[in-house]
């Protein structure tokens, strides 16, 4: 009955919205063309870098050349780990572990990295007051400590430009916002453009005017992705916006910012105890005891927490198969010294708040599961052509914005600078495709002696790289120009990767296709992909009307 009350009122304020007023219409129409054109260029550099963060782990084998299993799955520690040994080996090494944690990241086959961390004792001496990142040889125990510098990806670029993460926070919450208002931009298009949008969408008019070219297609692309957009919007807006929530703390408990943390994420840590010897906790029976409870459990996280002492904890997450619940991932927490469960999230049943949260990643990810090499694949390629799509989007709306104040009744003045902003808008935007080619093909040359300079070199290159051609395209001032040469440029160039890949690394496509290395055979074939239809779109621009661009 409460269900079919709120569909009611849904339904009576839908009918009101959609049957609205010639005024309350132009209203909402100017509302999502003013929402749109004010996030344009950011929107656009989020869905063209998310589309590539895809892929991020291809990228990176691609980078380096490695192969992954032929299951294309990841690949967990072949060897069971003796965390008891473990821990008497750090022992053994000097390190005072009482008060510290210990984090590990199940992957790898004859070595395991972990992270040491700080002691919470507040008089602890020497290494205790430091953080580490270590190995460990799951054969001998040796610890050794990791190299100072990562492998730096481009993919990691990518990454954190889709939520502007260069900038910080404030780059995260700008995100968030972007994405807020493009939900807002999508809900007050599809309420503007409702009575039409079917009938709209089987009309397309190459050989009409101007703004009627850009809204067919604007229409006709933008009603193909809008669950798709809807979905990212939503997604985006709630990771972007949702660690806002921490800023309520002074209302809500009095300033104690890590409490309210506690409830929203759920924090089971206890304060640090007395020190006790290593000796009088064993870890290894409280896994043996998990794998009883949850057979078709699959440890992938592990949190070793206040160590040598009293209210050691050990924590375990992972998960089970997606075949056997789709809300798969679980989690359990251990008192060691009484070895009872402090908490328990089991990944056969989930509640309300693991399922949205679960939901939300999966779909933001394009991680649904084991779908299989070719399903995983095929999921991410459908998720990056609708990315690429919703681009084309953005920027058929830029372009509809341009066209309808290109009027003789608009002030020149006003008309020159509507100009001058459109020539910024799609140089900025489509300069990302040559940029981002370009970037590939440096990132696949940087020489491995030159490892702790990748990150310097790739930002350098992107990022300069970028600005330059924005300001080039920008002075050409012609629409036509920018839109002609930053395809063919990008399509000549996305042609260049695969030839770089083979030549470099032996890679070549076929090879890596027989191999079953399909990680780095995909980010071949997309980019060839990308550079066929970058230099097709240039052929048939020469057969239209240079006015249209």
């Amino acid at each position: 009955m409460v269900c079919s009350n709120y569909f009611n009122v849904f339904n009576v304020i839908f009918y009101r919205l959609i049957n609205m007023e010639k005024k309350n219409y132009n209203r909402f129409f100017h509302l999502h063309t003013v929402s749109g054109i004010v996030i344009s260029v950011g929107l656009y550099i989020i869905f063209f870098a998310g589309a590539f963060t895809l892929f991020l782990e291809a990228i990176s084998d691609w980078e380096k050349g490695s192969f992954l299993d032929q299951n294309n799955q990841e690949v967990l520690s072949t060897n069971k780990l003796d965390y008891d040994r473990l821990l008497n080996s750090l022992a053994q090494n000097d390190y005072d572990l009482y008060g510290r944690s210990i984090s590990l990241n199940l992957k790898g086959k004859e070595t395991q990295n972990f992270t040491l961390s700080q002691s919470k004792d507040t008089i602890s001496t020497k290494n205790a007051t430091k953080e580490y990142d270590l190995v460990v040889d799951t054969n001998t125990y040796k610890i050794t400590k990791q190299k100072e510098v990562d492998y730096s990806s481009i993919g990691d670029l990518f990454y954190y430009l889709h939520f502007y993460y260069q900038l910080g926070r404030f780059g995260y919450y700008t995100s968030g916002f972007v994405a807020l208002f493009f939900l807002f931009a999508i809900v007050t298009g599809v309420v503007v453009h409702w009575k039409k949008i079917i009938s709209n969408f089987y009309v397309f008019r190459p050989l009409a005017k101007l703004k009627t070219v850009w809204t067919d297609a604007h229409t006709v692309l933008g009603m193909i992705g809008l669950p798709f957009q809807f979905l990212y919007a939503l997604t985006g807006a709630m990771f972007g916006l949702g660690i806002l929530a921490s800023l309520s703390s002074p209302l809500l408990y009095n300033g104690d910012t890590d409490k309210l943390d506690g409830v929203l994420y759920e924090n089971h840590e206890v304060d640090l105890g007395t020190r006790t010897a290593l000796n009088t906790h064993i870890i290894n029976p409280l896994l043996d005891s998990l794998a009883t409870k949850w057979p078709d459990f699959t440890p992938k996280y592990i949190t070793i927490n206040n160590c040598a002492s009293t209210t050691m904890q050990f924590e375990v997450s992972g998960s089970i198969s997606p075949k056997i619940n789709f809300f798969n991932n679980g989690a359990i927490i251990y008192d060691v010294s009484t070895k009872k469960e402090v908490y328990s999230n089991s990944p056969y049943t989930s509640n309300y708040n693991d399922a949205v949260n679960d939901t939300m990643y999966s779909l933001h990810y394009a991680d649904y599961g084991n779908l299989g090499v070719w399903g995983n694949i095929g999921l991410r390629i459908i998720y990056f052509i609708m990315a690429l799509i919703t681009c084309f989007v953005i920027i058929t709306g830029v372009l509809i914005w341009l066209a309808a104040r290109d009027k003789k009744n608009i002030p020149e003045k006003q008309r020159r600078f509507n100009e001058k902003v459109g020539h910024i808008y799609l140089a900025i935007s489509l300069t990302m495709l040559p940029i981002t080619a370009f970037s590939f093909i440096v990132s696949k040359l940087i020489p491995h002696d030159f490892l702790e300079y990748r990150k310097v070199i790739l930002y350098w290159v992107f990022f300069g790289g970028w600005l330059l051609l924005s300001i080039f395209f920008t002075l050409k001032k012609n629409n036509y120009f920018i839109n002609k040469y930053t395809l063919l440029s990008g399509g000549i160039l996305g042609l260049c990767i695969p030839l770089v890949n083979g030549l470099s690394s032996g890679n070549w496509i076929w090879r890596t296709f027989l191999n079953q290395n399909y990680t780095v055979f995909i980010i071949d074939t997309l980019w060839i992909g990308i550079a066929i239809i970058s230099i097709y779109t240039v052929y048939r621009l020469k057969k239209t009307n240079k006015s249209l661009f």
